[in-house]
């Protein structure tokens, strides 16, 4: 390769049928070396586009080649602002082709602030393409650049802001909708809607709204069904947990006749809350899907209904995994200890598992406003978002620092009840 540069620089930029020249093809395949190599012979190169007016740059951002990009900037920082045929920079391109470490890479870069706010033919920013990729993370990278401005416009009059309504899906939609995340977030920010008249962005025509309308209802429709059976087998389940406690009950010729045998300890207490709060929030929640699904009851009413019943369900769900977690240490805890805490915390994962994404995608936005406002307002946020969960971590490490006191000071044994049950013959 060095040998035929060597003899005809002139072959790196010369092009076949598409226009694409041995650097495209380097890029495409992100030979590093190869890349190296061609620009030493023929710095040009890198501004030589092909027919659909894509320049080296283009290409690798349309394949996450980061490091190339950063060879190409290193060789000519002018090479920044190329555009394509469509007026796209390569940062553009990037957030088109949803290469998230090609954004993150561009957001951190001081060198490179100047081309975040350039917008193509439609006057579209990079802001605008991530919001309608919908992609939470390619909008936090944006939002937490200071240099990016959050109320350009473009060829319609539409901000990011305005964007972000219509890149909401209409119905009712209980997780996952990134885009909800980005309007509170951008209206948390101060971000500004365009001149266009706000009520056209928020009228429909007769038949839109009733299509509209008999979406929700199939979906009310639909989730009721499913959801409901959910919330009776949990209401089930913990009221039959009432009535055969852990342990069992005492004999008739105990004192105490027919109480829990394990009644007394502080686990046993907390089984008892955890599995009347699971008990009551499920049938809160029955209650609410049945009328929810009545097509008697008006469809904003059964709406509300059904979306006041989702955390009513997720809420009793957990608090019956605490509740068995719970049930299974209290009878384990007397003859193995540390495998009735392993279990304990085996059986946490699950809230874990379920809570996984809402934490990281509530990390990445937090972390997003504390560097475009500052620490203490993102700080701020997240304690409105999070209290509830926050108050569930407390009540967890003082759950574990009570148990490791109460260890330490059994010299790592459990103490059994006051009056364990008597052993059968």
């Amino acid at each position: 390769m060095k040998m035929l540069l060597e003899w005809n620089n002139n072959l790196t930029l010369q092009g076949d049928k598409n226009g694409s020249t041995p650097l495209l093809f380097a890029v495409i395949r992100t030979l590093r070396q190869i890349c190296s190599q061609l620009l030493i012979a023929s710095p040009d190169a890198l501004y030589q586009h092909d027919h659909n007016g894509s320049f080296p740059t283009h290409v690798a951002s349309s394949v996450g080649a980061t490091r190339v990009i950063a060879d190409f900037l290193m060789k000519s920082p002018n090479c920044a602002d190329l555009r394509d045929a469509r007026g796209r920079t390569f940062l553009y391109v990037a957030v088109d082709e949803m290469e998230i470490k090609t954004v993150n890479y561009i957001c951190r870069n001081i060198a490179l602030s100047w081309i975040l706010n350039m917008q193509d033919k439609d006057e579209n920013t990079a802001l605008h393409l991530a919001i309608r990729k919908g992609s939470l993370l390619m909008f936090c990278s944006l939002l937490g650049n200071r240099q990016v401005q959050l109320n350009l416009k473009n060829e319609k009059g539409e901000t990011p802001l305005d964007t972000t309504h219509h890149a909401i899906p209409k119905g009712i939609y209980v997780k996952g909708e990134h885009e909800v995340r980005i309007l509170k977030a951008l209206k948390y920010v101060s971000a500004k809607r365009g001149i266009v008249r706000q009520g056209f962005l928020d009228e429909y025509d007769i038949d839109q709204a009733r299509q509209e309308e008999i979406h929700i209802m199939s979906q009310v429709k639909e989730g009721t069904q499913n959801l409901c059976i959910g919330s009776v087998l949990i209401a089930t389940v913990t009221f039959g947990a009432t009535f055969t406690m852990p342990g069992g009950l005492r004999a008739d010729d105990e004192t105490n006749a027919g109480l829990p045998t394990l009644a007394g300890t502080f686990h046993f207490y907390a089984f008892i809350v955890a599995n009347t709060l699971a008990f009551t929030l499920s049938v809160m929640a029955t209650i609410s899907f049945i009328f929810s699904g009545d097509p008697t009851v008006h469809l904003r009413t059964r709406k509300v209904l059904f979306i006041r019943a989702i955390p009513l369900l997720l809420i009793s769900v957990s608090s019956m995994v605490v509740a068995f977690a719970l049930g299974t240490y209290m009878m384990l805890a007397p003859i193995a200890p540390v495998s009735a805490l392993a279990i304990f915390f085996i059986l946490i994962l699950i809230l874990v598992y379920y809570s996984w994404e809402m934490t990281i995608s509530g990390i990445v936005l937090l972390t997003a406003l504390c560097k475009r406002k500052g620490k203490w307002y993102g700080i701020v946020w997240a304690w409105q978002r999070a209290f509830l969960l926050v108050v569930i971590i407390l009540s967890s490490l003082l759950l574990l620092a009570f148990k490791l006191a109460q260890m330490s000071h059994t010299g790592g044994k459990v103490e059994p009840p006051a009056q364990p049950p008597t052993s059968f013959a």
